[in-house]
């Protein structure tokens, strides 16, 4: 299948994602009266198209392949570390996001929870940055690394401006604040490194709407926190 423009995903599954989100336009234009906004389908093609090529399996290996460890790496002196996280019971469905600081030496500075209300997964992973980003602008940090375990969130945060992405202005909020860091970078990380705000993530489902900072590492995470300070990693193939 040759490759489209779109993060180099095939024009296969490009295609059916169009003829379907197309569908759907028709039929909510139709029945609900609900008028068709060209720019808005077009980046719903592409939010689904990069959703499900980013989620697609592995192909299966004729070799057994050596497990690598995964774990959370330590920064260098004078920088703060931004992990975050979105979590969704459906999709869409119910969602929240959380999302810690740490310093060099892997304490805990500073952490969020937020229960966001009803959306998709990309959204809350959008979510997630945004707020943490926001707590680094208005705390003044000066050098931050922001990690995230969604490729798709990355791209966006990365690639070039998409005004036709229909979360596109979350996403230049995100890059606005970006841009009000004197330091900063933006990795794309393994899930096995970012245990944490995956678990701060999830416990936000729990707490009634809106955005909690937390000053104080949670009893829930703590052992988590402990584990990724002492250096523990995990097996991954």
């Amino acid at each position: 299948m040759s490759p489209s423009p779109i993060f180099n995903i095939p024009w296969a599954i490009v295609f059916c994602f169009a003829i379907w989100v197309i569908w759907n336009q028709r039929n909510l234009f139709l029945y609900k009266q609900q008028n068709f906004d060209s720019q808005r389908t077009y980046g719903l093609i592409v939010e689904r198209a990069i959703e499900f090529w980013s989620s697609k399996p592995l192909p299966p290996s004729r070799t057994t392949k050596p497990s690598r460890l995964i774990g959370w790496d330590p920064l260098p002196p004078n920088w703060l570390k931004l992990n975050t996280d979105g979590s969704v019971a459906g999709n869409p469905k119910n969602a929240s996001c959380g999302g810690l600081f740490r310093d060099s030496q892997g304490h805990w500075v500073v952490g969020f929870i937020h229960n966001i209300g009803h959306t998709i997964a990309l959204a809350a992973e959008l979510y997630a940055i945004k707020d943490g980003l926001n707590i680094a602008v208005n705390h003044h940090f000066p050098s931050v690394i922001v990690e995230t375990d969604c490729q798709v969130a990355y791209l966006l945060l990365t690639g070039a401006p998409n005004v036709f992405h229909p979360y596109s202005t979350l996403i230049m909020d995100c890059k606005a604040l970006l841009n009000m860091i004197p330091q900063v970078q933006v990795k794309n990380i393994l899930r096995e490194a970012n245990m944490v705000a995956d678990a701060l993530a999830k416990k936000g489902v729990s707490t009634p709407h809106g955005f909690n900072i937390l000053y104080i590492c949670p009893p829930e995470v703590d052992l988590l926190c402990t584990a990724d300070y002492v250096g523990v990693s995990y097996p991954r193939p």
